[in-house]
């Protein structure tokens, strides 16, 4: 969608008079957005960032175990869902930079990259026109769309570089017309087949509830565009862990507890119970104690940990401003934010700081 004069005007006089405006606050003392959420008109937007392990490296899991868990996001009726998968336009970013990110694209993004190829090669499109494709035919979406419409949209999702929108397209069809056809490829059709059989939380949370509420997508917020900075300090960082007085940071309850055994994973209640467990703030403040303050606390060679640290705030900061930016899509409304735990702490606070946001309590959705 173009944007038109009067938007454009808009935004460039909010940039001539923001002096004046800041010397007007100053006698007030200095700006805090979070307290404009008293000014809004209607409901702010609430943001339920839910911590997970990544699924797929957890041996013994058993996707049927989460039914108590989705049961509970179910009830909470997020208007958006988002992912820590890298979005459309990332991947299109860090493929342009391949060389500064030395590949790291295929290894975070491969199968959206391998839609991207098929469907791109059905559809004629490449990424930035798919993504527009995207947006106009979801401005147009019907209340019930056609198997047809469906499978041309999970195909204009997957040249898009979302592939987990396309899964979810793909999952609202009938099984008798998860078929090639419309823009969907026999090969795109097996991919998509492959990703639904995935024991990654994308598919079996975020997608599983995507379908059950009636979404026509997720929403991809992670990013990866400052990796770069630890090629940097990998080798000092690597070194020094390997000595006795940093090699002792991995005796962290953080490192060493073992609160699940196999059967946990099998079982819906005590899945349920891991998770609340894991969302705790108790759990926030273990983790960023054993994980990152200690890259902060103590000399690394070259400023290892400190480079690290910018790294992970960074990637925080540019999720938080993908999540912001769905969030346009759920104006007073509520998104669930998929997150990785470690994440959780950091996207927490800085949800909770945007102007008519706020950060949801999360344990309680799941008592």
């Amino acid at each position: 969608m173009m944007l038109n004069t009067a938007v454009i005007a808009l935004a460039l006089f909010a940039g001539a008079v923001s002096g004046g405006a800041n010397d007007a606050q100053g006698t007030r003392g200095s700006f805090d957005p979070r307290g404009e959420s008293a000014h809004v008109h209607g409901q702010v937007t609430e943001a339920y960032v839910l911590g997970t392990a990544h699924l797929a490296q957890v041996e013994g899991f058993e996707p049927a175990a989460l039914s108590g868990l989705l049961d509970r996001l179910e009830s909470l009726a997020p208007d958006v869902i988002t992912i820590e998968a890298l979005g459309p336009e990332t991947i299109f970013l860090m493929q342009a930079y391949d060389a500064r990110y030395d590949g790291a694209v295929g290894f975070f993004a491969s199968a959206a990259l391998e839609g991207v190829r098929l469907a791109g090669e059905e559809t004629g499109l490449d990424m930035p026109q798919a993504l527009v494709a995207v947006d106009e035919a979801l401005a147009g979406w019907p209340d019930t769309a056609a198997a047809p419409r469906r499978r041309h949209l999970a195909a204009l999702f997957a040249a898009s570089g979302d592939i987990f929108s396309s899964l979810v397209q793909w999952l609202h069809l009938e099984p008798a017309e998860r078929a090639a056809g419309d823009g969907v490829t026999a090969e795109l059709a097996a991919l998509l087949e492959r990703v639904s059989a995935s024991r990654n939380e994308n598919v079996q949370i975020a997608v599983a509830l995507a379908v059950r509420l009636g979404h026509e997508r997720v929403y991809p917020a992670d990013d990866h565009t400052a990796s770069h900075l630890m090629g940097r300090v990998a080798g000092p960082m690597t070194a020094a862990l390997e000595t006795a007085e940093f090699a002792s940071i991995f005796d962290h309850p953080i490192f060493t507890a073992t609160d699940m055994n196999a059967d946990d994973w099998q079982s819906p209640e005590a899945m349920l119970a891991y998770f609340r467990r894991l969302n705790a703030p108790e759990h926030g403040h273990m983790d960023v104690e054993g994980q990152w303050r200690v890259m902060i606390d103590r000399a690394w060679p070259e400023h290892a940990g400190r480079v690290r640290m910018a790294e992970w705030d960074t990637r925080n900061l540019r999720m938080t401003a993908h999540i912001r930016e769905a969030s346009a899509d759920a104006v007073g409304g509520r998104v669930l934010v998929l997150v990785g735990a470690a994440h959780k702490p950091w996207l927490d606070a800085y949800l909770d700081m945007m102007t008519d946001m706020r950060s949801g309590d999360m344990l309680a959705v799941l008592e």
